[in-house]
């Protein structure tokens, strides 16, 4: 059942990759909830607690820079300052974050963003049905509030109907990437800046800045070719 969220998940960012015309949150919280009800129904059914596990396994987890950056239309460096606020649409529930882009790396889509701008993070965290107030928990507790600094952000766009604005929603909940300062003699490293995974996994935990530019440079050509 993990494995079939994680393909549900996959369809959805890849479908994001794809369409740069502007689109309501409306099918991507459907497909989300419907992922996310099968999941939950699984797990009632084995009597686990939702609450009580990672999340991890919930989402799609990308095992290379080349993968993140071709499920995703918006890749940018951006700070985070400020303390985020809880929103829920449909029955998904998100930490809001006012990020500061300070570099964008690409954009896909019809939204204009340049560097000095602010953009808005929608980070999912929980999932909560109904009128049930207590969230079951889709990331886990230590690792849901992100802390203030400078992250790598691998995002999908997309246009919400209800609030008329443009929000951005990151590719997978868990893998989120802080930048990290040079450490003992950087330049036996590779080129530019280093990010390191916010949660502890064998995929992918750390990125540097120079294995985005290649990875996107890598998208472009394959992309080029098969027009």
């Amino acid at each position: 059942m993990d494995e079939a969220f994680a393909r549900l998940w996959g369809e959805v960012v890849r479908k994001g990759r794809a369409t740069v015309k502007k689109r309501t949150m409306t099918a991507i919280l459907v497909l989300l909830a419907v992922g996310l009800g099968l999941t939950l129904a699984f797990i009632k059914r084995q009597e686990a607690s939702l609450a009580d596990s990672s999340g991890y396994s919930l989402s799609k987890v990308y095992n290379s820079t080349s993968e993140l950056v071709d499920f995703s239309n918006v890749i940018l460096k951006g700070k985070i300052s400020k303390e985020p606020r809880q929103e829920q649409l449909a029955e998904l529930v998100f930490h809001v974050y006012d990020v500061e882009v300070e570099k964008l790396y690409d954009n896909q889509t019809e939204q204009n963003i340049k560097a000095g701008d602010t953009v808005e993070v929608y980070r999912i965290i929980g999932y909560a049905p109904g009128d049930i107030h207590e969230m079951a928990s889709l990331v886990a507790p230590e690792y849901q509030q992100l802390e203030q600094g400078e992250y790598l952000l691998f995002l999908n766009s997309s246009y919400e109907e209800e609030g008329d604005k443009h929000i951005l929603i990151p590719n997978s909940p868990e893998q989120l990437y802080k930048a990290k300062g040079a450490e003992g003699f950087p330049w036996l490293k590779p080129a530019g800046e280093r990010f390191d995974s916010i949660s502890p996994q064998e995929q992918l935990p750390t990125i540097y800045e120079s294995d985005v530019f290649l990875a996107i440079g890598k998208s472009l050509l394959i992309n080029s070719r098969n027009k």
